[in-house]
């Protein structure tokens, strides 16, 4: 019983390490006509108090968004598509820099 249990444990352990570490956000619908101007990518620290899923994904979004709009400064924008990646965390300071890439669409 104790082998199973723990079995158990490190199954959902390791799945929730694993989701962690990537992610989607912001999907483009196939109905969304939208015209694709580029990828931006941007790389971004976040707090390992703070290393949830949702803030994740906003700071990519963030990030993302304000390196679009320096590209293109006078168009009216948004991201689609984001895709995010843990790279190297600083464990003295409970640190870790993800690393974002995503579509610029035109609104």
């Amino acid at each position: 019983m104790k082998t199973k249990s723990g079995m158990l444990l490190l199954f959902v352990l390791t799945g929730l390490f694993v989701s962690c570490a990537t992610g989607e956000y912001m999907k483009m619908n196939p109905k969304e006509n939208a015209e694709v101007l580029g990828y931006v990518q941007s790389t971004f620290l976040v707090n390992g108090s703070f290393r949830y899923r949702s803030t994740i994904n906003t700071q990519a979004y963030i990030t993302l968004l304000a390196e679009a709009q320096n590209k293109y400064p006078d168009i009216t924008i948004d991201i689609r598509n984001i895709t995010w990646a843990i790279g190297q965390g600083d464990t003295a300071n409970n640190n870790y820099e993800y690393t974002a890439i995503g579509k610029v669409i035109k609104r």
